[in-house]
């Protein structure tokens, strides 16, 4: 999904005889503090003591306004490790007097490893900003890349930083799969932005029939590539052979027209599903057909106002937030979990002309709840107990349907095919 820049950063090739830990208070001299992209970083006395009682910090200068990502790194640190939870997460002060809502980004490389984006909520004082790494955890990398403003000219623009440290964090453990709702279960932890975007779960901002929950996610892109979001990884993949089609409820105060992407990864690969808003200022439903989509995917990215070609960058303003809630299956009443869970549940043939044999190997069969569509009960057969069940599909019109699986060890939806 992300696009690297990695021709605007220089990257130190290999470890020196020295090496350092965090964190880094810039009390005294700190080594392999290195500009780059015609930026300084340099030790200096500390411009304002409210907030943060430092005698020294570290002063970034963007010095050229034709370097976008020019920034400071620190080479050759040995514990850029964000691993476990007590040490997952980044804390960083940062000074400056450029407008609230700007981005500072935080990069590890030699090699490259991962980034991560925060926005800053004050100007012209100290404040506290958090880098969670808790997903993907990266180890490994040897340099510590400070990019401050990304994606903005340079032209003198300043930014003081301070005690830089490692802190505890939550790594979530990851949800089974779809559906998503943010009542209970789902937390931002969940979830890694990326690209100046932000998420967290906040109350609802306008219940109405469409969607009357009390919490619902929220994601806001500030000025990052136009492919800022957040993604899920989920313990299983998605089984779009059984469910090709995902629905989620958005709101947002974007024009109608405003274009919401889903896009299904796995390492070096990705299938997006655009769609676009029809209500501004209201929830919606909308529809994302992966039918044909492959099935060993585990990951979910939620990317709004972005279509392939995009250019649409964030601002940080009402427009460029979204809120999202109840993603689910199209053809799964909410509030089922995603197959898989129990073990398999054979089925054949399907699709089929006359009937669907089911053989649950690990238990017993209880019953078989028939939906169409539209979601709507069509049958409800006694499976006795037993491991296996026969379904008459002569008793329904050539189509798609989805069968509710309940067993002595819980339940599962499958799909089912009749021509």
């Amino acid at each position: 999904m992300k696009k690297y820049f990695l021709s605007a950063l220089l990257t130190v090739g290999s470890f020196s005889a020295w090496s350092q830990s965090l964190p880094f208070d810039f009390e005294s001299a700190t080594s392999g503090m290195v500009g780059y992209d015609n930026a300084t970083f340099t030790i200096v006395n500390n411009p304002s003591t409210s907030g943060n009682s430092s005698s020294k910090v570290a002063k970034i200068v963007k010095t050229t306004a034709g370097d976008l990502w020019a920034g400071g790194k620190i080479t050759n640190v040995s514990s850029l490790n964000f691993s476990a939870a007590s040490t997952s997460v980044l804390s960083m002060k940062v000074y400056t007097t450029e407008p609230v809502g700007t981005v500072i980004k935080v990069k590890l490389e030699n090699p490259y490893t991962s980034e991560v984006d925060a926005v800053t909520t004050v100007s012209g004082a100290w404040h506290t900003l958090t880098f969670d790494f808790g997903i993907p955890a990266p180890s490994g990398s040897a340099d510590l890349v400070i990019m401050p403003q990304p994606f903005t000219a340079g032209g003198g623009n300043t930014f003081y930083v301070d005690d830089i440290q490692q802190i505890a964090g939550n790594i979530a453990p990851q949800r089974p799969g779809l559906p998503i709702t943010f009542e209970s279960g789902t937390t931002p932890d969940h979830f890694f932005s990326f690209e100046s975007a932000t998420m967290d779960i906040v109350a609802n901002p306008t219940s109405d029939a469409t969607n009357n929950s009390s919490l619902v996610g929220k994601i806001v892109r500030y000025l990052g590539a136009p492919y800022g979001g957040s993604v899920i990884t989920f313990a299983n993949n998605i089984d779009f052979a059984n469910h090709p089609q995902i629905t989620m409820k958005v709101w947002t105060s974007a024009p109608v027209g405003t274009y919401v992407t889903l896009k299904a990864e796995k390492p070096f690969w990705g299938e997006e599903r655009s769609v676009q808003t029809t209500k501004t200022e209201q929830w919606e439903l909308l529809t994302f057909d992966f039918t044909n989509a492959p099935t060993d995917m585990p990951s979910l990215a939620f990317l709004f106002d972005f279509t392939a070609g995009s250019t649409n960058v964030g601002d940080g303003t009402a427009t460029s937030t979204f809120y999202f809630d109840e993603i689910k299956f199209a053809n799964v009443p909410l509030g089922e979990e995603e197959l898989g869970e129990l073990g398999p549940i054979h089925i054949y043939p399907n699709p089929t002309t006359d009937r669907w044999n089911l053989n649950f190997a690990n238990g017993s069969i209880l019953r078989a709840e028939i939906f169409n569509m539209e979601g709507r009960v069509l049958d409800i057969i006694d499976g006795n107990g037993e491991p296996t069940l026969e379904i008459n599909a002569t008793n329904y019109a050539d189509g798609i349907y989805s069968a509710k699986i309940t067993t002595a060890n819980g339940s599962e939806v499958i799909r089912l095919v009749k021509h």
